[in-house]
């Protein structure tokens, strides 16, 4: 089996991708997607003050404890507690707003994509659909395409939140101490590591078990659909069939499970050694606070910040290898809409002339599939006058409905031609051209 390449990972081609990503989602849903950045900047402040109300709270009620009339504070710690309120009611309102708002924009985006599937697939050659290797691309297209343009900004997005909510963050750590903060920063790495490293590994599993997915889809299609349920019973085929899905989906499943196993001790791994640089800073700040340093307030908030900006540089570097493994796999997308049809329209096609006045001659006509090891056509000569009716009859394979492919231009001979009134049917427009035939195939 070949070997899977992969885009190079470096800021050009991983900036191309998203814009490629944002540009796709903009222009199928501004609306929707403009507010969604609102609610971000929203959600991604609110948290910072909600964090600096809790250490205000926490101080007032310190000090009222030490003070003769503790009840004096009260008025002030409960207007930081209705202030703290406000705050958590406006973020569950944004995030509730926000899920509306990413769930509307997703369903719009998804069916846009699926028609721009649609309407590559009708545009490619029939040459496209009777292809295994090209047909490994609509499949690949069509599994990924659909959810992965939307995914990309949603992780844009969140990561634009996180980036709000890290700046808030990290004025406050480095005010306590920058050595902490290097630490915490250099213990969320590894896990944004394990998370390159598998989408790498999982891009290439799915690339190279394309094939595998594409006959177990198949198989279930064979087993499940109308239009061979007649076949598969008068032959006795469905235990065969649902056996040959089962080991499909056992390859796929057991390659996904043994994927996920290892990622998983590497996540427990790399949490592990992220929990022990928060924990360890949460010692040193409550030594700061045992000392004096600092107020209980502080130790509160400054434990919390630690807390939050760990999560908040790991959910950052999460979704920039999130992002990469979204770039990787949204390659086939435009993978696919790159595939130009070789069957096009002249720049300056010529009028097909009236039915009642076509005659169309084949001339040396040769045709090969591609891949196929003989010619389907050979040396194919033949005239058929306006009015005229006529059978061909032979032996299966031996190009009567490949003649039909050429005579409708799904396909171009590879040599010879066919004209009609001594006017090559390539220099029509193929769907003008289309319009003047009458096909029933054998399906």
């Amino acid at each position: 089996m070949a070997k899977t390449s992969f885009p190079p990972l470096n800021l050009s081609s991983l900036k191309g991708t998203l814009s490629h990503a944002v540009r796709l989602v903009w222009t199928m849903a501004p609306g929707w997607t403009s507010v969604n950045l609102l609610l971000v900047i929203m959600l991604g402040i609110l948290p910072i003050a909600a964090l600096y109300l809790t250490k205000l709270i926490v101080d007032s009620v310190t000090v009222g404890l030490t003070a003769p009339d503790p009840l004096a504070f009260l008025p002030q710690v409960l207007f930081y507690i209705l202030v703290a309120g406000i705050i958590a009611l406006s973020i569950a309102v944004a995030r509730s707003l926000s899920e509306l708002t990413s769930e509307a924009q997703s369903m719009i985006v998804t069916d846009g994509v699926s028609d721009v599937l649609h309407a590559q697939s009708v545009a490619v050659d029939l040459e496209y659909y009777e292809d295994s290797r090209y047909y490994d691309t609509l499949h690949r297209a069509q599994q990924e395409a659909p959810y992965r343009p939307t995914r990309i900004v949603n992780e844009l997005v969140q990561m634009g939140q996180n980036v709000i909510s890290l700046l808030g963050v990290a004025a406050l750590v480095l005010s306590f101490s920058w050595v902490i903060a290097l630490i915490l920063l250099a213990a969320a790495i590894p896990a944004s590591l394990v998370r390159y490293y598998y989408a790498r590994a999982r891009y290439r599993f799915e690339q190279e078990q394309t094939e595998t997915e594409r006959q177990a889809w198949y198989y279930h299609w064979l087993l499940t659909d109308t239009s061979y349920a007649k076949e598969v019973r008068l032959f006795n085929l469905g235990a065969i069939f649902r056996g040959r899905f089962r080991d499909s989906r056992n390859i796929l499943r057991e390659g996904r499970l043994q994927l996920a196993k290892h990622r998983t001790v590497a996540d427990i791994i790399s949490q592990s050694i992220a929990l022990i640089a928060l924990f360890g800073s949460f010692a040193f700040i409550a030594y700061a606070a045992l000392t004096g340093e600092i107020t209980v307030g502080d130790l509160v908030m400054y434990f919390m910040a630690f807390q939050l900006g760990l999560g908040f540089i790991q959910a950052i570097l999460r979704s920039l290898a999130g992002l990469y493994e979204d770039g990787l796999f949204l390659t086939n997308f435009y993978e696919f809409l790159d595939l130009i049809p070789a069957i096009r329209s002249p720049e300056q096609p010529v009028s097909v002339p009236k039915p009642d006045d076509q005659r169309i001659a084949f001339r040396n006509v040769h045709f090969s599939y591609p891949g196929g090891m003989k010619e389907a056509v050979s040396g194919m000569d033949l005239t058929l006058n306006p009015g005229e009716v006529i059978a061909l009859v032979g032996e299966n394979g031996s190009g009567k409905t490949t003649l039909i492919k050429l005579l409708c231009r799904l396909y171009d001979p590879d040599s010879g031609s066919i004209t009609v009134n001594g006017i090559d049917i390539q220099r029509f427009d193929p769907v003008a051209w289309r319009k003047e035939i009458s096909v029933i195939f054998q399906d």
